[in-house]
């Protein structure tokens, strides 16, 4: 029994299945609908909770249910799995997820606005683009390496070694195949520009969005770690403490229980955003094998005396737990970032 209405979509791109369940418990329906007549749907009908699984579009229909005063949930697909009843249809699956969003301690994913989802797009973006020119400059390479051929690593060296091969006026490559190896540094020169671009865009928003500009007081922090904070925590709403965000991005120890005895391990390398938390580990270690001899923030004292106790790379995951709460706590009270001095 909820105090409202219930509105479980089981999303597609062309046919969208559609549960909905009365406050009282009963079925109402559970039948498809084109995206048109979802929207129609939810423009009409009372304020009703409107929970759908983590998809491609999900962002865009919890912002569309809020939009109309509905309550908007995001649900893990592998915590709707549990309440899945008979053959994994469509049906079945907007029935489960309809019992998944009215479960006590249910915990749902943060619904992102159009900037946070703007910065995630052009972030990876950014990485495609990345992948596709180190995958063409490891294929240049194995290219030229089957006639014995070696590339020193880096990009300069792959640039003096490709043109030095297409220049040549007694190539070192049978003939035949200098064509399609101009076709392929064409291609690899032309990804390196438009991957230029798509960082120079992806820096411009950032510098135009003003919690983006707090975050990158943080020390260690870039336009990529603050890109992916504000992607990742949003205005802070979501999180109750600093503790809460830095558990939902998976800097935190995982725990392990059993007869009143409690177990610290490492972090979760699997969880969370990955290229979030190895931009903040890159960023802590730049700020680590920099740090001054005679310390002048608290901040520095403690790191200091932590690289002694612990070593640099607990510092560093450690320097990432504390710059993912000192972040929730910029977005989440509007303040600007200022370091603790140390009293002389």
């Amino acid at each position: 029994m909820t105090k409202s209405n219930v509105i479980s979509l089981d999303l597609a791109k062309n046919v969208i299945q559609v549960c909905r369940i009365s406050k009282d418990g009963e079925l109402i329906s559970n039948k498809a609908m084109s995206p048109l007549k979802l929207k129609q749907l939810l423009a009409n009908a009372t304020q009703s909770i409107v929970a759908m699984e983590g998809c491609g579009s999900c962002h865009y229909w919890a912002r569309l249910a809020q939009s109309f005063g509905h309550e908007a949930r995001i649900i893990s697909p592998k915590k709707v799995k549990a309440f899945l009843q008979g053959h994994k249809t469509d049906a079945n699956d907007a029935f489960a997820i309809a019992i998944a969003a009215t479960q006590w301690g249910m915990v749902f994913s943060q619904i992102k606005n159009e900037e946070q989802q703007s910065l995630q797009t052009l972030e990876k973006s950014r990485q495609f683009l990345e992948k596709e020119l180190t995958a063409l400059g490891n294929h240049i390479r194995a290219y030229c390496y089957e006639y014995g051929i070696t590339t020193a690593k880096g990009k300069k060296a792959l640039r003096e070694k490709i043109t030095a091969i297409l220049g040549s006026a007694d190539p070192v490559l049978p003939r035949s195949l200098l064509n399609t190896l101009q076709l392929l540094w064409d291609r690899y020169q032309l990804t390196a520009t438009q991957l230029n671009e798509a960082e120079k865009h992806k820096a411009a928003l950032v510098r135009q969005l003003e919690p983006c500009q707090r975050l990158l007081g943080l020390e260690g922090v870039g336009d990529v770690c603050a890109s992916l904070l504000y992607a990742s925590i949003g205005n802070g709403c979501e999180f109750k403490n600093g503790r809460q965000a830095s558990v939902y991005i998976d800097l935190t120890p995982k725990q392990h229980s059993s007869g009143g005895k409690t177990y610290l391990r490492g972090i979760d390398k699997y969880g969370g955003d990955k290229a979030l938390r190895a931009a903040l580990y890159q960023g802590a270690l730049s700020i680590i094998c920099r740090l001054p001899d005679e310390p002048t923030t608290v901040k520095q004292a403690w790191l200091i005396a932590l690289v002694k106790r612990a070593g640099i790379k607990r510092a560093c995951i450690a320097l990432a737990n504390k710059t993912v709460r000192t972040a929730w706590a910029l977005l989440a009270t509007g303040k600007e970032y200022e370091p603790v001095l140390l009293m002389k």
